[in-house]
């Protein structure tokens, strides 16, 4: 197994090609470009990834823990494959922070997002599902075409969020936070008909 411990990577390129066998931990990839990227047997670890971008990566047996995300532009990611489920049910996640990231069409099941701060980030198309949101705040995040289902939303922050419709009924919202215009789409979602 290879292993790269606190190194730094810039505006590195890799596409059509597959990482296997390799620990990265506490490195620092800035700039950099992965597409349709095969990665295999590896672990991320406490790294900082600024102005990077993701799309088409095809995840088998590969970890991800307490990375920080900068800026960066990830589509397509299932967060939760990143995660041996004993380490989802124990509150770990793939990373501490998505800061001010495009985290379009990825998948986010059954993980522990409690006070999560998603402000600022482009969520369209994405999916979360049985997911702790409690206390998470989307302020200024764009939700267009995502999926709520059966998350605890209590006290979550939505107000200046875009695009949002979901289910209360299918999601625990009590106290979550909302402003106008956007929140009369969670009236739609209801069934209830306004007309001006």
């Amino acid at each position: 197994m290879k292993e790269y411990i606190g190194e730094e990577f810039q505006e590195l390129i890799l596409e059509d090609q597959s990482v296997e066998k390799c620990v990265f931990e506490d490195c620092i990839f800035e700039n950099c470009k992965f597409q349709e990227l095969l990665l295999k047997g590896c672990l991320f670890s406490g790294c900082v990834f600024i102005k990077c971008r993701f799309s088409g990566l095809h995840i088998k047996n590969t970890e991800a823990l307490g990375n920080t995300f900068r800026a960066c532009s990830l589509t397509g990611v299932n967060w939760s494959d990143l995660l041996e489920e004993k380490k989802r049910e124990m509150g770990f996640l793939p990373f501490d922070l998505l800061e001010r990231c495009t985290v379009r069409h990825s998948v986010f099941y059954r993980l522990n997002l409690r006070k999560f701060d998603f402000t600022g980030c482009d969520l369209a198309g994405s999916y979360f599902d049985e997911c702790d949101l409690s206390e998470s705040s989307f302020r200024e995040a764009l939700l267009k075409g995502s999926s709520f289902s059966q998350n605890n939303l209590s006290a979550a922050d939505f107000r200046g969020a875009a695009d949002y419709c979901f289910s209360l009924t299918n999601n625990r919202a009590q106290k979550a936070k909302f402003s106008l215009p956007e929140a009369v789409n969670l009236l739609a979602a209801l069934g209830i008909v306004i007309e001006d």
